[in-house]
């Protein structure tokens, strides 16, 4: 079996990346008395002393083989190793070992994105939205059929530790988050004429001009030397 269908197990979701915009300091705030700036840094002081007891409170309370607690559903070490496993088996067949740096980023990465898609899923059970065990299912049997037999299926599930339940589930949770993302952004986000041509005259129109331009350019040199054959004596003696 080729290692490249380990891919149909890494089930990650697309993550949503939100910008925040930082607020402009007003006029007032700005002329702050000694008094008042002070009385915000011992604020900020005991914030920071909240925000570092919470932190130390939220490890202690995820249990043991755990990477991360969402909302109290717990993202546990097994589902990390297994999307860690097929990073690293696809920079593997690429020929590409990940040193020790990319592999502190790639870990993180892996982490946020499950937390991600966890935390995408609590929100499309809060809208109620489900998908029905037949399409499950079919979604399970077009897996299953990218390999050879199902003895070599049942093997990658073995691999990966896997079972055929795990996986349905996972199916099932992507399947949700997937309708949930289509409900809540793809159907209500659209794209104003100013924005597509703000898009082209910033991505695409200078290509568009450095293309064209060659292609006249060429034209022309085409045609002026076209022009001197016609006026020039040429001999050629291939045979």
């Amino acid at each position: 079996m080729r290692s490249s269908n380990c891919a149909v197990f890494r089930l990650f979701v697309l993550g949503l990346c939100i910008f925040l915009l930082a607020l402009p300091v007003s006029a007032g705030q700005a002329t702050k008395t000694a008094k008042e700036d002070k009385a915000v840094k011992t604020d900020k002081a005991v914030k920071t002393e909240k925000a570092v007891k919470t932190e130390k409170d939220e490890k202690k309370e995820a249990p043991k083989g755990n990477v991360a607690v969402v909302n109290g559903v717990s993202i546990t070490q097994e589902d990390f190793d297994r999307e860690l496993f097929g990073i690293q088996e696809q920079s593997a067949n690429r020929g590409e070992k990940l040193d020790d740096a990319r592999l502190v980023e790639v870990k993180k990465q892996i982490l946020e994105k499950l937390i991600d898609s966890e935390l995408l899923y609590q929100e499309s059970q809060k809208m109620g939205i489900k998908v029905d065990d037949s399409t499950v299912d079919e979604q399970y049997a077009k897996f299953k059929e990218q390999f050879p037999s199902a003895e070599e299926f049942n093997k990658e599930l073995i691999k990966v530790k896997l079972t055929e339940a795990n996986l349905k589930s996972q199916i099932k949770q992507v399947m949700i988050i997937q309708q949930y993302i289509d409900k809540e952004f793809v159907q209500k986000i659209t794209v104003s004429e100013d924005e597509l041509k703000t898009f082209f005259e910033v991505y695409l129109k200078d290509r568009i001009e450095k293309n064209l331009k060659q292609e006249k350019i060429q034209k022309e040199v085409t045609d002026f030397i076209q022009k001197l054959k016609e006026s020039a004596k040429v001999e050629r003696n291939l045979p």
